[in-house]
Parts: C-alpha cells; sequence; structure tokens
C-alpha cells in the first residue's frame, strides 16, 4: 500500500513538473521563435518581393515597405532602381538560407517582427541572396507596418568583420543606410538616366 501511494505522489510531482517545464518553454518560444512553420505574413511578403523584382516593378517593391521606411529613406527610388537593374530574369527558386524565418514578438507592446534569408535562383542565371525584416504588426506605430530593412547581394553574403567580401550588395533600411559597392555598375546606372 505505501508502495502505490508513493507512485502517486511520485507521478502527481513528475506531471505537474513537465507541466511546468511545458509552459516555460512555450512562453519563451512566444518572444523569439525558430520557426519550423511558415509564417503567413513572411509568405506574403516574400511573394510580393519576388513578383515584383520578377516583373521589374519598382512601384509595387518600394509599396512594399512601411510608410515609416518610405518617408526616411533617401534617394530609394534610384537604390530601388540599382536592385532591378542587377535582377536578372525571372525567380526560379526562392529557399530559405539559415534555418527558418525568425519570428519577434513583444506582446505587450503589440509588435511582430520575421527576419528571414533567402537564396534565389533565377532562369538569367544568377544565384543570389535576399535578406528582409518585415514588421507585421506594430500597435503602437502602425505606419511601421511593411519591409524595414531589405538586403539583396548577388553573392551568397557572409557577414564578417571583413567588408571586402560583401561583393556587390544594397541595403535598404529605415533609417535608410544602402550601399552598392560596384562603383563602375552605379557610374552606368547613373549615366544611363
Amino acid at each position: 500500500m505505501k508502495k502505490i501511494i508513493f507512485l502517486i505522489i511520485a507521478s502527481v510531482f513528475l506531471i505537474s513538473a513537465c507541466s511546468s517545464v511545458k509552459n516555460t518553454v512555450d512562453g519563451a518560444k512566444s518572444e523569439i521563435t525558430k520557426n519550423d512553420k511558415q509564417p503567413l505574413e513572411e509568405k506574403e511578403y516574400k511573394d510580393k518581393v519576388i513578383a515584383a523584382l520578377d516583373n521589374q516593378n519598382a512601384d509595387e517593391l518600394k509599396a512594399l515597405f512601411s510608410k515609416n521606411a518610405r518617408e526616411s529613406i533617401e534617394d530609394m527610388d534610384f537604390k530601388i532602381a540599382l536592385l532591378l537593374k542587377r535582377y536578372k530574369g525571372k525567380s526560379k527558386s526562392v529557399k530559405y538560407d539559415r534555418n527558418f524565418p525568425v519570428v519577434t514578438e513583444d506582446k505587450e507592446k503589440g509588435i511582430k517582427r520575421i527576419e528571414t534569408y533567402y537564396v534565389v535562383k533565377t532562369d538569367g542565371g544568377n544565384i543570389d541572396f535576399m535578406y528582409l525584416q518585415v514588421v507585421a504588426k506594430d500597435d503602437e506605430d502602425p505606419d511601421e507596418i511593411g519591409i524595414s530593412s531589405m538586403m539583396y547581394s548577388p553573392e551568397i553574403w557572409q557577414i564578417t568583420m571583413d567588408d571586402s567580401n560583401r561583393g556587390y550588395y544594397l541595403w535598404v533600411d529605415n533609417p535608410f543606410w544602402a550601399d552598392y559597392v560596384d562603383p563602375d555598375e552605379v557610374m552606368t546606372t547613373e549615366s544611363s538616366r
């Protein structure tokens, strides 16, 4: 009889401990999650960005950025034109690079951000790298909703302390910071305007 009571008490403690650990893990996952599921907002923005690139449509691409990003980015039209000039052909595949989307949520402020890295292959022969940061929800400032950061590089970009290995890239950020490393390409683009 003592053994049965002991087993019942031990089972209760074991079940409550497992439940406590599960609740702690679930709470942590709600803050920052490396998802094995594709968030709907991430798929929506990725598909729209790729469609705008495939169609060489600068207005469609620009409209995907948040209102605050569009208002604070200097020379955004010119820099998007550089990106579209670099993008050759139509997309054949868009796959995740480095895990899956990282979702960060601040439930108190009602903010949800999604960061994703992609490898984009086109029928024009390019194998490019693309990074998107999307603000999917912001209860405090709805003008932040949209793409807040985007990078597009014609090489699989390795993040290092040495900037010399980046190749050509365009970084669109809010507040805006952008660079397109190949000066000959920039001069060609400027002279063809």
